[in-house]
C-alpha cells in the first residue's frame, strides 16, 4: 500500500512511501534529513563527482507531499541543509522555489539540526529547537517525549531495515519504531542509511520495535 497508518500511543501518524508522514489529528507533514547542496558540497571538498541535481530534485518530491496532504503545518526535522554553508551554494531559482513551497502553506517550520544550526539567509520560514503536535514531540535528535504517553519523532540516524525477496536481502529506508519514538527515514537525495541493527538506532529503541519499510512504491510493516 502507499501509506500505512499507524496507532501510536498518542495519536495516528501516517507513513507514506515517498518518505514523509502525516499527523492527521494536527494537519503536519514531517520530513526528516533533507540535506540540500550534498552534492555541491562534495564536489566542493573534491571528494566525488556527483552532479548537483540533489537539491531541486528533493524539492520537487517534497512539492509533491505537500500536493498530496494539503497539510496545514510543514515541519522539517533537521538537517535540512547538509552544512552552514549550504545557502552560499545554492542557485538562485532554488531558493525561489524553496520560499515558493513555504508560502503554499500556512506554517513551515525549519528545525534545526547538527548539520544546519542556521537556515540560508533569505530563506522564509520558522526556526525551531523543537515543536510539539498534540502528544508528538518533533525534534531532529532523539529526545525524550515530554509528557508519560507522548512519543518523539526525529530524524538524525537514516534508519534502513532489510527486506527479504525471492532472489536476495535488499536494504530499504524505514521508520524505525518503539512505545516511545518514531525515527524518521531520511528524505534526502543523495543520503544514505544506517541499518537499524546498529547500536545508534537500537540503543533508541527500548522496548518492543517494529520497522515500516518504503520501497519507493509501497510501505511494508516488519517486526521488530
Amino acid at each position: 500500500m502507499e501509506r500505512l497508518e499507524f496507532a501510536a500511543r498518542c495519536g495516528p501518524i501516517v507513513f507514506d512511501h515517498r518518505k514523509g508522514a502525516f499527523l492527521p489529528d494536527c494537519e503536519t507533514l514531517l520530513v526528516a534529513d533533507l540535506h540540500f547542496e550534498k552534492g555541491s558540497y562534495l564536489q566542493a571538498i573534491g571528494h566525488a563527482p556527483l552532479p548537483t541535481y540533489d537539491t531541486p530534485d528533493t524539492l520537487e518530491r517534497l512539492c509533491a507531499l505537500v500536493e498530496t496532504f494539503r497539510p496545514r503545518h510543514v515541519a522539517a526535522l533537521g538537517d535540512s541543509f547538509h552544512d552552514t554553508k549550504a545557502g552560499e551554494r545554492m542557485s538562485a531559482a532554488d531558493l525561489a522555489a524553496m520560499n515558493a513551497l513555504v508560502a503554499r502553506v500556512p506554517r513551515f517550520t525549519w528545525i534545526l539540526g547538527n548539520h544546519d544550526p542556521d537556515i540560508p539567509d533569505g530563506l522564509d520560514g520558522d526556526q525551531e529547537d523543537h515543536i510539539e503536535c498534540g502528544g508528538f514531540l518533533l525534534t531532529h535528535l532523539p529526545t525524550a517525549p515530554l509528557k508519560n504517553d507522548g512519543v518523539n519523532v526525529c530524524g538524525h540516524l537514516h534508519p534502513k531495515v532489510r527486506i527479504s525477496t525471492r532472489r536476495a536481502n535488499v536494504p530499504a529506508p524505514c521508520w524505525a519504531v518503539s512505545r516511545e519514538r518514531i525515527i524518521m527515514p531520511s528524505f534526502g537525495t543523495f543520503t544514505g542509511g544506517l541499518d537499524v541493527r546498529h547500536p545508534a538506532i537500537a540503543d533508541e529503541l527500548p522496548g518492543a520495535r517494529a520497522y515500516f519499510a518504503t520501497t519507493g512504491k509501497s510501505v511494508v510493516a516488519l517486526a521488530g
